[in-house]
């Protein structure tokens, strides 16, 4: 079998712009706001540190992502308000489970896998919004753009997909496209073909997890989240009898 060599141009990715279109530019996006003030708990508790104001929202009624930012943001205003530090939630945890794809030190996409699906996360430029997207999926090739501007992506895929059943969505500034796998509990070592391939400790570590999955679907009434192999992780789509098709 002869492999291909695929060469990637990937100086496309050195600057992202929107639509040359005049009637679908946007407005510059505004500078970003300062993180919300955490107020103190008490009357008792250390006062704000010189420059911020009192008042604003009780920091237990934000949405944990927020409080993580303050966190992480501005340590001595979370000090002062007698704010400690808070455990990762689990989509913070599957969020790690992300895999990046570069163009130098411009993360060009992200991307994970689970059992069905194959995701894809793309940060849109200021100003940007769904209506301005073109996303063509077919099954093998995915491509994405800015209307009137050349593909930002234009790439065959790891493996099938079922177009149907793949869609996509923009919220909070970001892309993201679910494409639904062919052949279901498939390990894909790339989202897209001449990306670079998983290195061998992360394809087993998914594996894992899409065996964890498969299993768990088949069992709702047991916990495999804790469970463990000896050698090598078999695999999901032919193991014990193969994977079942709802």
């Amino acid at each position: 079998k002869v492999e291909k060599t695929m060469v990637v141009d990937y100086s496309k990715f050195d600057k992202i712009v929107d639509s040359d279109d005049e009637d679908e530019k946007q407005p510059s996006a505004a500078a970003p706001s300062q993180p919300p003030v955490v107020p103190a708990p008490s009357q008792s508790a250390a006062p704000y540190p010189k420059g911020l104001p009192p008042g604003g929202v009780p920091f237990a009624d934000l949405d944990e992502k927020t409080q993580q930012e303050i966190l992480a943001q501005n340590p001595e205003l979370a000090k002062a308000a007698g704010v400690q530090a808070i455990k990762p939630t689990p989509t913070n945890s599957k969020d790690k489970k992300r895999k990046q794809f570069k163009h130098g030190d411009q993360v060009v996409y992200e991307w994970d896998q689970s059992l069905d699906e194959v995701n894809i996360y793309i940060t849109m430029p200021p100003g940007c919004l769904a209506k301005h997207l073109t996303v063509d999926i077919k099954a093998q090739h995915l491509k994405i753009g800015i209307t009137g501007n050349p593909p930002y992506l234009n790439e065959s895929l790891f493996s099938k997909v079922k177009t149907q059943e793949s869609f996509w969505t923009v919220e909070d500034g970001e892309l993201h496209i679910t494409l639904c796998k062919m052949n279901k509990a498939e390990s894909w070592d790339a989202a897209l073909m001449g990306h670079g391939q998983l290195d061998t400790l992360t394809q087993e570590e998914v594996r894992k997890d899409i065996l964890l999955e498969r299993f768990q679907e088949e069992n709702p009434g047991f916990d495999f989240s804790g469970a463990t192999f000896n050698g090598a992780v078999p695999d999901a789509r032919s193991f014990m009898g193969g994977v079942r098709y709802n």
